[in-house]
């Protein structure tokens, strides 16, 4: 059904490892972050999680290549993305307040493994196609 998800709250956060320690430093905080949406994720009512979801690729240099149908160079660096979907805005507000505890230990991991971090938090979906 398209816009099946219209109007639910996203937030998308990019972290970009320059090391190999970096990565296997996020690699073991997703894993424990995985555990802890399972547990403590709403699947009913307003606070519902609908989507979770981690990515994670090699940077690569540049976008033209892959418009030429060719992979670009790669930077060295990794990216991760965490997405997430939410019934209402509360429900990821919700969601932030649990987390808290999480803050200073992935601060403190940012800090020391020199990852950038991009956060894009209570978004709307504009559009959508499918469920």
């Amino acid at each position: 059904m398209a816009n099946a998800l219209k109007g639910k709250t996203t937030v998308s956060i990019t972290w970009i490892a320059p090391t190999k320690e970096g990565v296997n430093a996020l690699n073991i905080f997703f894993d424990s972050h995985y555990e802890f949406m399972e547990t403590k994720s709403y699947r009913e009512g307003p606070l519902k999680l609908i989507q979770y979801v981690i990515s994670e690729s090699p940077e690569y240099d540049g976008m033209d290549e892959f418009f030429e149908g060719k992979f670009p160079s790669k930077t060295g660096r990794t990216i991760f993305n965490l997405f997430e979907i939410y019934e209402t805005e509360n429900g990821l507000h919700h969601h932030w307040i649990e987390t808290a505890p999480f803050a200073e230990v992935l601060d403190e991991m940012i800090e020391t493994h020199n990852i950038e971090v991009f956060c894009f938090n209570q978004m709307k979906v504009r559009q959508s196609l499918w469920d």
